[in-house]
C-alpha cells in the first residue's frame, strides 16, 4: 500500500506540473478597408519604403494591355496605425504583373523588382519612397513570377524567375546581376525558394501539372528536378511546416478547367524535397494560398482567397486545419501578402483585388492570450518551517505585448504553507517569454510537536486509537469507582479524541506523517485569465 501511494503521488506531481495552455485565441480581423489603385492590381510586397520606420504597401498592377492601358507600381505609406495614404504612381515597365523586395545594392534601402512580358526590371530605392529608373535584366521567355532568395550563401539578394523556364540570376550585391542561369521544363505562375531538404542551401519549389522542386546546391545551381504528384493544373502555393516534424510541407491551390474542379490541398514533406500525396482537399481555392501563424500560438495557419473573401483555417500543428473564418474582401482577390501595419506585432493582411482595382487592408484584431506552466518545487518534499521554490514559465499565444499579473494560492488546510510570486507583474520579452519564482514557506503545525519518528511510528497504530478512547470511557463509567477516579480515565479518553482528530486532519495523502499541498498559480491580463498547479509534499 505504502509504495502505492508512492506512485500516484508521483504521478500526481508529474501531471500538475505540466503546462496548463491557455487554448489558442480564435483568429479575428477587423472589416476590410480598401484602397483604390492601378488598374487591374496583381502582385504586392510590404517595407519602410520611406525610412520612418513604419511599414508601407507597394501594389503592381497589370492593367489592361487590351486597351493600351498602362499598369505601374503604386506605393502606399503607413501611417503606423494600420492605415495607409493616398498610392503614389511609379512607373515600371508596360504592364507588369509580379513583384518583390530586398537590398539589392546593400545600402539599407529596400528595393524593386518587377516582372513584364519582356523580363525583370530592378528599382533601386532612394530611402525616401522614390526609385531610380528602371534597370532591365533578360530572363528565359514569357516570365510569369519572380521571388528574392541567397542562393550562394555570399550575402547578396538573388533572383529566381518563372518562367518557360526557371531563370536563376545571382546578385553582384550593387544592384546589378549576372546573366540568367535556366533550368529546362514549363512551370505555372508561382515559384517560391525555401530549404526543403535541410541542408541550410535553399531549394526552388514550382507548381504546374505537379510539384517541382530543385535541390540547391549552395553555389547558387541546382540539381535536377524532383517531382511530386499533385493536383492537375496546379498554381498557388505556400511553405511551411504544418505537422511540426521539421519538415516543409506545402500547400497548393488549383483549378482544372476540363472539369470545373478547384481547391486547396496540403501535401506533407518527406523531407528530401519531396512530398506525400494529397492530405485534404476541402478548402475551396481561385485565387491565393498563405501560411502563416496568425494568432501567435507557434502553429501555422493557412489563408485561402476565394470568391470575394479571405479563408482563414487556423493549424493544429498536425497538418490538419479548422473551419475556415471567411473575412470580406474586394471583387477579384488575387494574391495575399501578411505584415504589421499598426505596430502589435501581429501580421495583418493585404490583399489585392484585381476585379475592382483595390487592395484590401485587414488588421489583426485577436485577442492577447498567453500558457501559463509552473514546475515541480525544489525541493519536492520539505520539513515544517522549510521553503521550496518552482518556475512559472509564461508564453505569448500571439506576439502582443501585453503585461501579466501572477498570485498564488494554497490549498485551504490548518498549518498549509504560504506562497508568494516574484515578480507577481510579468512583461514579455521579445520572443513571447517570461518567467517568475514561487517560493513556497511553510509554517508549523500542532502536529509538527510531536517528534517526527514518533509520528510515524504512531502512525502503525492509527487504528487503536480509538479502543483505547473507549476503553478509557468506559473506566470512567465504572460505578465501582469514585468521583476522583472517574475523572482521570474520561480526561485521558478526551486527549486520545483530539490527538485522533489532529492526526486525521494533519497526515493527508502521500507517506505516512506527511501532507500534500497543491499550490495555484494564477496569471491574469486584462479579462484572460489562466491557471495552473504544481503540488509540495510537507512532512
Amino acid at each position: 500500500m505504502f509504495l502505492q501511494q508512492r506512485i500516484l503521488t508521483l504521478a500526481m506531481v508529474v501531471l500538475l506540473s505540466l503546462s496548463e495552455l491557455g487554448g489558442a485565441a480564435t483568429i479575428s480581423y477587423a472589416p476590410a478597408v480598401n484602397y483604390p489603385v492601378k488598374l487591374a492590381p496583381r502582385g504586392a510586397v510590404c517595407a519602410d519604403f520611406n525610412g520612418d520606420g513604419l511599414m508601407d504597401l507597394a501594389v503592381v498592377s497589370n492593367g489592361n494591355p487590351t486597351a493600351n492601358e498602362d499598369g505601374g507600381i503604386s506605393i502606399l505609406f503607413g501611417n503606423g496605425d494600420g492605415t495607409l495614404q493616398s498610392p503614389r504612381s511609379i512607373n515600371a515597365g508596360r504592364n507588369p504583373f509580379a513583384l518583390a523586395t530586398s537590398d539589392f545594392n546593400r545600402d539599407g534601402r529596400p528595393d524593386l523588382a518587377t516582372i513584364d512580358s519582356s523580363g525583370v526590371e530592378v528599382l533601386l530605392g532612394h530611402g525616401d519612397g522614390t526609385f531610380a529608373s528602371a534597370i532591365y535584366l533578360q530572363t528565359a521567355a514569357l516570365p510569369t513570377a519572380v521571388t528574392v532568395a541567397d542562393l550562394d550563401r555570399d550575402g547578396n539578394p538573388d533572383l529566381v524567375v518563372a518562367a518557360s523556364s526557371i531563370s536563376v540570376l545571382l546578385g553582384n550585391g550593387d544592384g546589378t546581376f549576372q546573366s540568367h542561369v535556366d533550368y529546362p521544363g514549363q512551370v505555372g505562375n508561382i515559384v517560391i525558394v525555401a530549404d526543403v531538404n535541410g541542408d541550410t542551401s535553399n531549394d526552388i519549389i514550382a507548381s504546374h501539372l505537379s510539384i517541382r522542386t530543385l535541390l540547391g546546391i549552395g553555389d547558387g545551381s541546382f540539381q535536377s528536378a524532383m517531382f511530386s504528384p499533385g493536383p492537375t493544373f496546379s498554381g498557388p502555393l505556400a511553405v511551411a511546416d504544418f505537422n511540426h516534424d521539421s519538415k516543409l510541407d506545402v500547400a497548393v491551390g488549383y483549378q482544372n478547367p476540363f472539369n470545373g474542379s478547384s481547391g486547396t490541398i496540403v501535401m506533407l514533406g518527406n523531407g528530401d524535397g519531396t512530398f506525400q500525396s494529397t492530405l485534404s482537399n476541402t478548402f475551396p481555392s481561385l485565387g491565393a494560398v498563405y501560411a502563416a501563424d496568425f494568432n501567435g500560438d507557434e502553429k501555422d495557419d493557412l489563408l485561402v482567397v476565394s470568391s470575394g473573401n479571405a479563408n482563414v483555417l487556423s493549424g493544429d500543428g498536425a497538418g490538419t486545419f479548422g473551419s475556415p473564418l471567411a473575412f470580406a474582401v474586394g471583387a477579384g482577390p488575387y494574391t495575399v501578402v501578411a505584415a504589421d501595419f499598426n505596430q502589435d506585432n501581429a501580421p495583418d493582411l493585404v490583399i489585392t483585388n484585381s476585379a475592382d482595382a483595390t487592395v484590401s487592408v485587414l488588421v489583426n484584431t485577436t485577442g492577447a492570450d498567453f500558457s501559463i506552466a509552473v514546475t515541480a518545487p525544489v525541493p519536492g518534499t520539505v520539513s515544517r518551517r522549510q521553503s521550496a521554490n518552482s518556475t512559472v514559465t509564461l508564453n505569448h499565444l500571439n506576439t502582443f505585448d501585453n503585461p501579466v499579473a501572477l498570485s498564488c494560492s494554497v490549498q485551504s488546510a490548518q498549518g498549509a504553507p504560504t506562497c508568494l510570486v516574484h515578480p507577481d507583474l510579468l512583461t514579455f520579452d521579445a520572443n513571447g517569454n517570461a518567467t517568475a519564482t514561487v517560493t513556497i514557506t511553510t509554517g508549523t503545525a500542532i502536529a509538527s510537536m510531536v517528534p517526527l519518528f514518533l509520528r510515524n511510528d504512531l502512525g502503525s497504530l492509527q487504528m487503536l486509537w480509538p479502543v483505547a478512547a473507549l476503553a478509557l470511557v468506559g473506566m470512567g463509567l465504572d460505578s465501582r469507582l469514585s468521583g476522583r477516579r472517574k475523572l482521570k480515565p474520561l480526561l485521558l479518553s478526551g486527549v486520545l479524541v483530539v490527538g485522533l482528530i489532529l492526526q486525521a486532519a494533519c497526515s493527508g495523502s502521500g507517506s505516512p506523517g506527511s501532507t500534500n499541498y497543491t499550490i495555484t498559480v494564477t496569471g491574469k491580463s486584462a479579462s484572460t485569465q489562466h491557471s495552473t498547479t504544481t503540488t509540495l509534499t510537507v512532512q
